[in-house]
């Protein structure tokens, strides 16, 4: 009769483990499918962190192209302000 207890309690006890077995598939299992979902999470934030990247750096090479030209427009003006100036300075000289 104790022999039967024992192993009445000793199948209980695998039962029991294997509820708890079950229990920790079940939770490793979410756990994983919310990795495998955070990872397309990460993938799809890093397409859209090069994308905006990428504009950035679009952006920013076009406001050192507009910069440049403003220059160049500068240097114009000023060139031609000069040349004013001397054909003023020369008209000035003649009378």
């Amino acid at each position: 009769m104790q022999r039967e207890e024992a192993e009445q309690a000793l199948r209980a006890r695998i039962t029991q483990l294997n509820e708890h077995l079950a229990a920790i598939r079940r939770k490793m299992e979410t756990v994983i499918a919310d990795n495998r979902r955070l990872r397309e999470v990460v993938r799809l934030a890093e397409g859209e962190l090069r994308k905006r990247r990428d504009q950035v750096q679009q952006l920013e090479q076009e406001l050192q192209s507009l910069q440049h030209r403003k220059l160049e427009a500068r240097a114009r003006v000023e060139h031609a302000m000069n040349q004013l100036d001397k054909l003023i300075a020369r008209g000035e000289e003649r009378p």
